[in-house]
């Protein structure tokens, strides 16, 4: 088989009035539906007219794929500040999909929306996302201390780099600063453990700074 030396892309969007039969259920169930509807006909139909239409140019297709989305528009709009101070640790394009699936079924109360937008967003993105940092913190029995860390976005836990873990820090909430680029962020300290200090950072405080921490999280590649 010979290897292609063009790629062609071909778009259409259809605005769509249509049954409230048809607009239930979330994002995933909308798109699997309308791809039953257009069936074979469409999505293999397109690739067959293109083919014979090239080939009058002596050209032909070598392979295709097709890829099928939807935008409820009838689903009430989340508003993007709101889902940052829930979940600070998904980008921009995983902030799109929890707007789209959570504006199902989202409760109107704001706390309760704030938590069904942390659960809906936690499923769509559980894993660590760690961002470099250091520490500024006292030590229990006196003197100031620096050490390196990693803030984990997702949760707001920190973890003390090895070399440092043997510093008992001062306990307390807003005992300590964490530095990560530009950010400065005031953290917790619940005490020490053989892993070293247990320090965790508030969701809101990581949300307040949460452009820069995202672009801080994608430069370091963890």
């Amino acid at each position: 088989m010979s290897k292609p030396n063009l790629k062609l892309r071909v778009a259409f969007e259809f605005e769509i009035d249509a049954p409230a039969a048809l607009l239930d259920g979330d994002h995933t169930a909308l798109c699997r539906k309308l791809g039953e509807l257009l069936g074979p006909l469409v999505l293999q139909g397109m690739p067959t007219i293109t083919g014979k239409q090239l080939a009058k140019a002596g050209a032909s297709i070598i392979g295709h794929h097709h890829h099928l989305d939807v935008d409820n528009l009838s689903m009430p709009s989340i508003d993007r500040a709101l889902m940052i101070a829930a979940a600070p640790h998904l980008t921009d394009a995983e902030l799109e999909r929890l707007a789209r699936q959570a504006s199902t079924k989202a409760p109107a109360n704001p706390a309760e929306l704030k938590r069904h937008l942390r659960r809906q967003a936690l499923a769509l993105v559980n894993e660590y996302r760690l961002v470099p940092c250091e520490i500024e913190g006292q030590l229990k029995f006196g003197g100031g201390v620096t050490v390196g860390a990693t803030l984990n976005l997702t949760n707001g836990s920190v973890m003390v780099n090895e070399g440092d873990r043997q510093n008992q820090l001062k306990q307390g909430n807003g005992v300590i600063t964490l530095t990560a680029g530009k950010v400065r962020i005031t953290g917790n300290c619940a005490g020490h453990t053989l892993s070293g200090p247990v320090i965790d950072v508030a969701i809101d405080d990581i949300a307040r700074s949460r452009d820069d921490l995202i672009q801080l999280w994608q430069a370091s590649g963890r």
